[in-house]
């Protein structure tokens, strides 16, 4: 499958957002996070980090103002 594990990164520390998302959005509010059952996960203030899609991660981090 195509899925990819989305972490939230605060420092060396990751917190796991969503285990096997299907599509990551980028909003003005931040990034939203769809499974392939369409359940979603909303991560306000967050950006993209990093898409390592040999590993299947998505890193996001806080946004920096």
């Amino acid at each position: 499958m195509c899925e990819s594990t989305v972490f939230l990164l605060d420092g060396e520390e990751r917190t796991m957002i969503m285990p096997e998302a299907a599509r990551v959005l980028i909003t003005e509010e931040g990034v939203v996070c769809v499974d392939t059952l369409g359940e979603r996960r909303v991560v306000e203030g967050a950006e993209l980090h990093e898409a390592n899609l040999i590993k299947h991660e998505i890193l996001l981090r806080r946004r920096r103002n």
